[in-house]
């Protein structure tokens, strides 16, 4: 008997439905003739926060006077809901017809540690095997289980792996616990290596936007036969604000006096570049300005295809095939028809592990988010290999602005182009902005009116899913048209990695460091409160740093560094930063005056404080307040009504505060919305009202003696949702 163990309960049925034999439930596992097959729910064993570990038995670790903390040995718990599959893996290792372990954990190194730490934490002596699973289609499962190597193989993996968990929680929770206390706020900060990076990058960009001082100026047009724009500007001064003008009009006249001459046309046949096969982050870029989805949502799609056998393996940062994926490729090119052909997609230096996003081959009915993306994977695998070029006829046309016959003035430089054959926009389309010139040849005289244009110069761009996608996966790369440094890439210098990037971002946005909205990341007074934190107590969350750290741990799974080297350099940074007790800089004064004795407020990171006594916190319950919210309680003045407040639970609300006479503030909470009616109830004649999963009888008591009827959103009869149009019918229907 051989024992299987799967990552996720998905993989498990694709697992068994590709082996050919005959399963039966049975408590936590699946039995066959040859093979017990185990799923689990992802991490079924986590790392023991500080309390657990018994040398910290009665010690208050949130005190700056017990960190940092390491420890000797990192131990391991079952997390919570996971015991009776731990004890089933246990029972199973333990009958003497196992004789195998077959390691089902994703292709990377979390599906590594995954499976591998259970199998550590039971001692387990029996060999181990480990399929590489790129496709979960039949074919793909049988080919990645003929081909398993031993799982020793992976034990660079592994070491790699263990290392990540074990930086983040050194830098993690020594630094979250010592920022908190250091600051007084009873909120806590969440001090990490990737968010802290990211919420960083953002209240940069958003600091440059603030801070942008725009330049007015003047520039010189025409936008007659052909739009010619010149490349003099005129800069506005604020001591004489018309003389700007008054130059740009005496050059434009200069220019119109002048003839515009055509002193070159080329045109040649051009074959446009199809756009490269989707990585995980270009996938959720692209699903983000199509759909606007998050790149959660994406990754979740991305994720169940993966699981019902129709996409590769998703968490790819690359763009590029590898070699061996050569077969794969030329089967799904075969099903799809003579249209499409091969492509040179293949290179193994720009591959680590996984290569690019691609369909599968097979397929099944599927709908919503996921019928969308799987619609993008096709397209794009369409395009990438689709037989005919997409070819445009390109004119380029030099024109001189000549005077007094033969002085040029200023010579303009303009392309057009038309399209010839669609080739991969037939699948793909871009929309592009055409421009179409006039058919004119060299010698000719071009019209022309040239017109001052007032102009401003731009602020940088807020990051947007796409760039911060781009930025995350290089954050050195110089512009978003670069190619991307695969070499600086794929030797871990990077933010983050492809499996937790998405849920890092939502982690961020779930505690108000960051916003989305609809495709573009804001920071949140909350993140500018930890990156103001961070710098005064000295905690580096740069990108250089932190893309320095995944290098180093990186070069841990190619046997360059080993775990102990990396964390020894981890743990002396935490000690200088704890040790260095660094000021988070004294109170100054503000031009806040302190409404109870008149003197000006002393600001500093966490309050504005008033020696009388009068205190307000920059923070209550999780959100950092606004300058605005402020002021509004200085005065005494009930604020608006604000939203994402935090109670204990860590469930959001909002409220408007009530300022108190020392500062402090009350919550008050907007009326609930008076619930409608849909119908009454045909059992007892009460109001029937909307709820959660259903229609229910406003006669329901929570004693469970009162009135049962109810109206379920999702009927199980018919496998069909229910909405308030269909319940007020069916209410009508009962009634007669």
């Amino acid at each position: 008997m051989k024992l299987i163990i799967s990552e996720k309960p998905s993989l498990g049925r694709a697992i068994m439905k590709s082996l050919g034999e005959k399963f039966t439930k049975q408590d936590e596992y699946y039995e066959s003739e040859n093979y017990y097959v185990v799923p689990l729910h992802g991490h079924i064993l986590e790392l023991k926060d500080f309390e657990e570990y018994p040398e910290n038995e009665g010690k208050y670790m949130w005190s700056v006077k017990n960190l940092p903390f390491f420890p000797q040995t990192y131990e391991y718990k079952i997390s919570r809901g996971n015991k009776k599959i731990y004890d089933t893996i246990k029972k199973l290792l333990k009958k003497d017809e196992v004789t195998e372990v077959i390691h089902c954990g994703d292709a990377d190194r979390e599906g590594q540690i995954i499976v591998d730490l259970v199998l550590e934490k039971l001692g387990n002596t029996k060999p181990v095997t480990r399929p590489f699973i790129k496709s979960t289609t039949p074919e793909g499962l049988q080919k990645a289980f003929a081909e398993r190597k031993p799982n020793e193989e992976y034990i660079n993996v592994n070491a790699e792996g263990k290392t990540r968990s074990y930086v983040d929680f050194d830098f993690g929770i020594n630094l979250s616990r010592y920022a908190t206390k250091r600051t007084g706020t009873k909120e806590g900060l969440n001090v990490g290596r990737v968010i802290g990076a990211i919420v960083t990058e953002i209240y940069n960009r958003d600091l440059a936007i603030e801070q942008f001082v725009p330049r007015d100026y003047f520039k010189v047009e025409s936008d007659l036969e052909i739009k010619l724009t010149s490349k003099e500007e005129f800069n506005v001064d604020a001591k004489e604000p018309d003389r700007a003008k008054a130059e740009a009009a005496a050059y434009a006249a200069r220019l119109n006096a002048a003839d515009a001459i055509v002193k070159d046309v080329k045109k040649s046949n051009q074959t446009k570049r199809s756009p490269r096969l989707f990585s995980q982050t270009d996938l959720q870029g692209a699903a983000n300005k199509r759909f606007g989805f998050a790149p959660k949502r994406t990754l979740k799609a991305a994720q169940s295809l993966y699981e019902k056998g129709l996409i590769t393996y998703p968490r790819t940062n690359t763009s590029y095939m590898a070699e061996g994926d050569r077969g794969m490729i030329a089967g799904t090119l075969k099903k799809l028809g003579p249209e499409f052909e091969m492509k040179p997609v293949f290179d193994n230096s720009k591959v680590d592990g996984h290569s690019a996003i691609t369909p599968t081959g097979s397929y099944r009915e599927v709908t919503g988010d996921e019928l969308k993306i799987y619609q993008m994977v096709l397209d794009r695998f369409k395009a990438v290999f689709c037989k005919e070029p997409c070819t445009v006829l390109k004119t380029a046309m030099t024109i001189d602005c000549i005077e007094n016959g033969s002085d040029i003035i200023e010579t303009f430089k303009v392309s057009g182009e038309v399209p010839l054959t669609p080739g991969w926009k037939k699948y793909e389309p871009v929309s592009e902005q055409t421009t179409v010139l006039p058919e004119l040849n060299v010698g000719d005289a071009v019209d022309h009116d040239f017109q001052p244009v007032a102009a401003q110069t731009k602020p940088p761009a807020h990051h947007t899913v796409t760039s911060l996608g781009k930025w995350m996966q290089n954050p050195f790369r110089k512009s978003d048209e670069d190619e991307i440094d695969y070499a600086k890439m794929l030797s871990g210098m990077e933010i983050g990695t492809e499996a937790t990037r998405a849920a890092i971002i939502d982690k961020a946005i779930a505690k108000d460091y960051i916003k989305l909205t609809k495709n573009t990341y804001t920071i949140e007074p909350n993140g500018r409160f930890l990156v103001e934190t961070c710098r005064a107590l000295g905690i580096d969350m740069s990108s250089v740093k932190t893309a320095e750290m995944g290098k180093n741990t990186k070069a841990v799974s190619r046997g360059e560094r080993t775990s102990e080297e990396v964390l020894t350099e981890v743990r002396q940074e935490i000690e200088e930063i704890i040790g260095s007790g660094a000021s988070l800089g004294e109170a100054t004064e503000s031009d806040l005056i302190c409404p109870r004795c008149g003197k000006h407020l002393k600001d500093s990171l966490s309050k504005l404080e008033c020696d009388c006594g009068y205190t307000i916190w920059k923070t209550v319950a999780k959100k950092r307040l606004d300058e605005a919210t402020i002021k509004s309680i200085i005065k005494g003045e009930k604020t608006p009504l604000l939203k994402g407040f935090k109670g204990r639970s860590g469930k959001s609300f909002s409220a408007y505060l009530i300022p108190k006479e020392d500062g402090s503030v009350a919550f008050e909470f907007p009326p609930r919305e008076e619930k409608v009616s849909i119908g009454n109830c045909p059992k007892c004649g009460k109001p029937v009202y909307e709820n959660k999963k259903g229609f229910g009888c406003s006669g329901w008591k929570a004693d469970g003696t009162g009135c049962d009827f109810v109206i379920w959103k999702y009927d199980r009869a018919t496998k069909k949702r229910i909405g308030i149009k269909e319940a007020k019918k069916l209410l009508i229907q009962k009634e007669d």
